[in-house]
C-alpha cells in the first residue's frame, strides 16, 4: 500500500502530517500505526491528519509506516492524479 505524505505546521506552531493514498482514507488510517508521540484528527470527507506531540514523532511514524513524504507540488499533482478515491 502506498502512503503519500505532506509535512507543514498547524497554526499553533505544531508539526502535522497530511496523508493520502489510492485505497482511500479509511483504509490508511486503519493502516498506519501510531506511537504516543502522535495524535490524530480524523474526519469523513477529509485528508487524515497525525500532529507531533513530542519531538521526532512524525519522523518515526513516517519511517515505521514507510510513508513518501512529497513536495507540495508533487502533493498537488498526486492529489490531482488519486482524485475522490483518497477521501473514501
Amino acid at each position: 500500500m502506498k502512503i503519500y505524505g505532506l509535512k507543514g505546521i498547524t497554526h499553533g506552531w505544531a508539526r502535522v502530517l497530511t496523508v493520502m493514498g489510492p485505497d482511500g482514507a479509511s483504509a490508511l488510517l486503519a493502516r498506519i500505526e501510531v506511537a504516543e508521540d502522535v495524535s490524530v484528527t480524523a474526519v469523513e470527507g477529509r485528508l487524515t491528519q497525525y500532529i507531533e506531540r513530542r519531538k521526532g514523532g512524525l519522523d518515526r511514524l513516517i519511517a515505521a509506516n514507510g510513508i513518501i513524504l512529497l513536495s507540495k507540488a508533487e502533493w498537488d499533482a498526486k492529489k490531482a492524479e488519486l482524485g475522490a478515491v483518497i477521501l473514501r
